[in-house]
């Protein structure tokens, strides 16, 4: 079995040795990076931070490595469940 938790520190420490505002302003293109790099992840959104990150199975993450901050929501749960919301985040953090 992988340790998934263990490979995706490895990924972020070895291949992004600074924050380049992945937690200020970039955190959905970082939560899309770690997607491409990991298949089994999705983009998640965590409301009260404002903040994206991307996981699987429960587990979240971020450039900081696991994200445990706040339960973040699915983004394409949202996208179905909240369409105008899901527009506003699109808006305002993706664009």
């Amino acid at each position: 079995m992988i340790d998934i938790e263990n490979e995706v520190v490895e990924f972020i420490r070895r291949r992004f040795k600074s924050d380049s505002n992945w937690l200020d302003g970039n955190c959905y293109y970082f939560a899309v990076i770690l997607c491409e790099r990991f298949p089994i992840f999705n983009i998640y959104y965590a409301p009260v931070a404002g903040h994206f990150v991307a996981g699987y199975n429960g587990e979240f993450y971020d450039w900081r490595g696991k994200y445990d901050d706040e339960i973040p929501v699915l983004l394409s749960d949202i996208e179905k469940e909240d369409p105008a919301w899901y527009r506003i985040i699109v808006r305002d953090c993706v664009m």
